[in-house]
């Protein structure tokens, strides 16, 4: 009995979690094999994930793919649903997850945990092949902070130039009431 309520309530919370209906639902999911990782090392991964307020769930595939063919969204992800499976998701920080694991598989010497899948800003993306593409997507905070410096320089410049016309100007003026005083 408490194993049937065990899995309904994990069954709901994946549910609510892949509808996608709240405004502030986790922009970035990965689908990761930790398999072949030892206790020490999953300790590791769960602490650096947990210091980015990433969260960090092991989910049996079946469960999961039932979950997934209630949302066409993420169909892409039902592909690699086999063997281990291991959600990662976070709020806003799509690419530390993708950082976080890269930097696991150089201090391990290791490509475990393997990147199945991942949906970071709208696409899916597949393969440990695609972790230094997805270190590399800025977010779209990163873009508008970007544009923002961007068009400062061009606004800086008029400026300046807006200044000097005016000093321009000023001495124009300047230099006709001196003249207007000598005639007098």
């Amino acid at each position: 009995m408490k194993n049937k309520e065990i899995k309904k309530k994990e069954l709901s919370e994946l549910v609510s979690f892949f509808s996608f209906e709240k405004k502030d639902n986790n922009n970035a999911i990965y689908l990761v094999n930790i398999s072949h990782l030892n206790s020490n090392q999953i300790s590791i991964l769960r602490k650096n994930f947990r210091e980015e307020n990433i969260k960090m769930k092991v989910v049996k595939n079946t469960l999961l793919k039932k979950v997934l063919e209630k949302n066409e969204k993420f169909n892409p992800f039902i592909s690699v649903l086999n063997g281990n499976t291991t959600i990662l998701y976070s709020k806003n920080k799509g690419n530390i997850i993708s950082k976080i694991i890269k930097d696991f598989h150089i201090e391990e010497k290791s490509e475990k945990p393997y990147l199945k899948c991942a949906y970071f800003q709208e696409s899916f993306y597949f393969g440990n092949k695609d972790l230094d593409f997805l270190m590399n997507i800025k977010s779209k905070e990163d873009l508008i902070m970007d544009i923002l410096n961007i068009l400062q320089f061009p606004m800086r410049y008029i400026l300046l130039s807006l200044n000097s016309l005016n000093n321009n100007i000023c001495s124009i003026l300047e230099a006709l009431i001196m003249i207007k005083k000598i005639k007098k």
